[in-house]
């Protein structure tokens, strides 16, 4: 793995992360040449991703990414199709910055899926296609939990409470949705998922509520549920094939979404009747990421190599 900028982006965007800073990371991967490989890469604003003439910064990456995490300013965790967990440090020297390789390990059997950090940024959450839930130390990047077999199937998506630093959602192939509690001698507790019309693929928790989160499911269909009651709040359909994202801004209702398609959308969330406040069907191909700045503007990435900026207005209507 050199430690040179690579020559080119790869076409297929899974992730990307907009720091405090305005800076973007995007995760790119290669999915049908010979070598599916991937790279990091680091822009200086959303304008100028994915040009890789404009970039502050790349490296390659020994396997494509399925998933990366922030775990503070200048770190991002990486989840490779290979099983691996890589952390990298963004580094800035003058006018310069680069990309240094701090950790690395592979302990998954298959491709990881999702990545997920608690509420007080002291434990990583990896799932993967292995079935198996790693419960990862920050500061010693030791493992201090591992649960296997978690779900009957792949395992598609890990999600941490915003106010609990012991809870974190997971949703599988086998159409189980697990709340885990750290704290308990049996952690996981099997969710009601009878409002789903098919297998939940994606998970976000509300970042205002300590006991809401977004289900959405491979039909296109989204709910929202609490962990008191295990009820379903409100449901409503943003999509028509499966989802692959759900992401809250940090102080907000609104809920942004993508799926097997081209669409970008934003679903006020706060009532019980969810308002589908924004639709944008701009990419070309599977949006696959999505971010949201300091600003509350939404942030996509897709497997048409765009990057694009959605700006929301609360009286914005579909």
């Amino acid at each position: 793995m050199s430690g040179a900028v690579p020559a080119v982006v790869e076409q297929h965007l899974d992730a990307i992360h907009c720091n405090s800073d305005g800076k973007i990371l995007l995760a790119s991967s290669n999915l049908t040449g010979r070598y599916w490989n991937g790279s990091l890469w680091c822009f200086r604003s959303v304008e100028d991703a994915p040009h890789v003439e404009k970039c502050l910064t790349g490296i390659d990456v020994s396997s494509g990414i399925a998933d990366m995490v922030s775990l503070d300013q200048n770190k991002i965790a990486l989840g490779l199709d290979s099983g691996g967990l890589e952390v990298y440090k963004l580094e800035t020297e003058g006018e310069t910055s680069h990309f240094a390789w701090t950790f690395g390990v592979c302990e998954h059997d298959d491709f990881i899926t999702s990545l997920s950090v608690n509420s007080d940024k002291t434990n990583l959450v990896s799932v993967g296609a292995d079935k198996c839930v790693k419960i990862w130390n920050i500061e010693t990047w030791g493992t201090t939990a591992t649960f296997r077999p978690v779900h009957g199937g792949i395992i598609w998506q890990v999600a941490c409470s915003s106010g609990d630093p012991n809870l974190f959602l997971t949703c599988g192939q086998d159409g189980k949705i697990l709340l885990f509690d750290l704290r308990l001698p049996k952690p996981a507790t099997l969710i009601d998922n009878s409002s789903l019309k098919d297998e939940p693929t994606a998970l976000a928790w509300k970042p205002t509520s300590s006991t809401a989160f977004a289900v959405g499911d491979a039909s296109g269909l989204v709910i929202m549920k609490d962990t008191r009651s295990m009820g379903t709040i409100s449901s409503w359909e943003p999509h028509k094939r499966r989802i692959c994202c759900l992401s809250f801004p940090r102080n907000q209702s609104w809920l942004a979404s993508c799926a097997d398609d081209s669409d970008v959308c934003i679903t006020d969330v706060e009532g019980e009747k969810p308002i589908l406040m924004y639709k944008d069907d701009s990419h070309q191909d599977f949006v696959r990421g999505l971010t949201w700045s300091e600003s509350n503007e939404l942030i996509s990435c897709g497997w048409d190599k765009k990057v694009i900026s959605h700006i929301c207005k609360k009286d914005e209507t579909s």
